[in-house]
């Protein structure tokens, strides 16, 4: 997942979330069709131009109905040298995978201090985390690797291979859900990391699928998936593969207990805890 390119779109996502809580108030998540409403004077006078923008604008407003809202509850720091590839929610502190310098790392959330910290070896690039069952498997991007560590210890327990870029991971309670950049979700066994059965993302509103599916989260029955280099999140139907919603968020960690969501991006100096209303 292309470093230079993720580094513009986090300082603008970034920046979306800071002056909603400067402001101190609810906000709406920006819809598609804002950049092709800004832009309508550069598109020219060309049919296929004028048709193409046409379709994104209508499909801008079709969304626009179907967004989340949200609101800031509070803001922790967060270590604006950690590029956030996964972040997961644990017993009070988080779990966080970084690439780059990968690691994988424990969190205080008041502070964003380092409590521990594995570091991958560095031709790995480290990707997405989740926490199942007493274990945090964290993927890694292009060396089709999966490490598997004790929670309390952060020893390697196992690691498996598969065939694809490794790009985001959740579970389910039963299965793990893998996302390698595409618009295809895979659900694997936890235990083998076997591939179960594939899930194709589908905008529901113009029947196209949904590519660049990246980092990943297991909320109230859905999956909250980051949709790469763009600054939003789509909330997928597990069953079916439609997508109902989509939001400017990055990076997302869910407390199921007290029904709590935090975001945060790639070199974010903050993490956000967040209500959706």
């Amino acid at each position: 997942m292309y470093v230079f390119a993720s580094l513009i779109f986090v300082g603008v996502a970034y920046m979306t979330i800071q002056n909603e809580e400067d402001a101190g108030r609810q906000s709406s998540m920006a819809s598609p069709n804002t950049s092709a409403s800004r832009g309508r004077s550069e598109w020219g006078n060309g049919g296929q131009e004028r048709q193409q923008r046409e379709d994104e604008e209508e499909r801008g407003n079709k969304l626009q109905d179907r967004l989340l809202r949200y609101k800031i509850i509070e803001t922790h720091p967060h270590d604006a040298r950690a590029f956030t590839q996964g972040l997961e929610f644990l017993a009070g502190k988080f779990i966080e995978s970084t690439g780059i310098k990968s690691s994988l790392r424990e969190v205080e959330i008041k502070t964003g201090r380092v409590l521990r910290q594995h570091n991958l070896a560095s031709q790995h690039f480290g990707e997405g985390c989740t926490v199942f069952k007493g274990k945090v498997y964290q993927l890694t991007w292009k060396t089709k690797t999966a490490f598997v560590y004790d929670i309390e210890t952060f020893q390697e327990l196992n690691t498996f291979t598969y065939d694809t870029d490794g790009w985001g991971i959740t579970n389910n309670g039963k299965e793990l859900i893998m996302s390698d950049g595409s618009d295809k979700l895979f659900f694997r066994d936890p235990k083998t990391f076997e591939l179960t059965r594939v899930l194709n993302v589908v905008d529901p509103t113009n029947k196209q699928n949904i590519d660049k599916l990246n980092e990943l989260e297991f909320i109230h029955g859905e999956i909250f998936a980051n949709i790469w280099f763009q600054d939003r999140i789509a909330r997928i139907d597990p069953t079916t593969g439609h997508a109902h919603g989509e939001d400017v968020l990055n990076g997302i960690a869910y407390d199921e207990n007290r029904d709590r969501l935090w975001v945060t991006g790639k070199l974010w100096p903050n993490l956000f805890e967040i209500e959706l209303v």
